[in-house]
């Protein structure tokens, strides 16, 4: 929409009613026959090419294969404020990604890029406001777009979840720290800082039995870079299996604008376009 018809649609509104126009305008993005087209078709303005590789991917978002300059055209994704259940968040403080994806014969990895000028991953400090991103697709294809708020009851959404604190060294240091200490936390070694959830609502959130994706996250000049990677398709029946193109959200929370749970910015549904 143009700014042009936006200031004639809000002409005579209250700034408040403005604020929430704008708001819905942002959230409301594709509706669901419109990215049903760009689903059938492969034409919409929000897609992100799934590019074809040989070999493992790696998960190290430092690693050539990621850096190379010529492999990947990173597609800017906005993020808004998430203004739909409580606790709302009107002015989340990352307002952009940048995402790249790539797949092999049998696997699919997707990187994530924000500018993040705090780095919050100290657990000692607090283990509620950490960095964190999460992807999030629906478990079903073709069955209609899920409530952006997690799916719903019918229309049930797997969701990567990566957290600062949940990288190897951290929490290394942190049991060190707690042995020492004569407490104990995080019992549990990770497989991995990115855990693999089931969600079919707000509040609904639910750790899977079966933890099936990778990943790594590092923070160099004021900048996050994660990679998110899993098998192509697998026997687990709470995961999504990616034999065709599908829609998928993000989120990101910034530990140092103390945000957590709802308070994150997110975006609309974005196409993920498998090559």
């Amino acid at each position: 929409m143009s700014m042009q018809r936006l200031n004639s649609l809000v002409c005579g509104f209250s700034p408040v009613a403005i604020s929430l126009l704008i708001i819905m305008i942002f959230i409301s993005g594709c509706s669901s026959s419109s990215m049903e087209y760009c689903i059938e078709t492969g034409e919409c303005e929000l897609a992100v090419d799934v590019i074809k590789v040989s070999g493992e991917i790696p998960t190290n978002p430092n690693d050539s294969f990621w850096t190379d300059a010529g492999r990947f055209q990173a597609q800017s994704i906005e993020l808004g404020p998430q203004m739909i259940t409580n606790p709302r968040w009107p002015d989340p403080s990352i307002k952009s990604v940048k995402i790249s994806g790539a797949q092999s014969e049998s696997e699919i990895a997707l990187l994530l890029e924000w500018n993040d000028i705090t780095l919050e991953n100290k657990i000692e400090v607090s283990a509620t406001h950490t960095d964190q991103a999460a992807l999030m697709f629906p478990l079903h294809s073709g069955k209609g777009l899920p409530s952006i708020t997690m799916g719903s009851e019918n229309e049930i959404v797997n969701i990567w979840q990566w957290r600062a604190i949940w990288e190897p060294p951290l929490l290394a240091k942190s049991r060190s720290s707690n042995r020492n200490s004569g407490t104990s936390v995080l019992g549990n070694i990770r497989r991995s800082p990115v855990e693999d959830l089931t969600a079919a609502g707000f509040s609904t959130l639910t750790t899977q039995e079966e933890q099936n994706v990778l990943g790594r996250g590092t923070w160099q000049d004021e900048t996050w870079r994660v990679v998110f990677k899993r098998n192509l398709v697998n026997s687990d029946n709470a995961d999504t299996q990616f034999k065709y193109p599908t829609v998928m959200a993000i989120a990101v929370w910034n530990g140092g604008n103390r945000e957590r749970n709802g308070q994150k910015g997110i975006s609309n549904w974005v196409l993920l376009r498998l090559l």
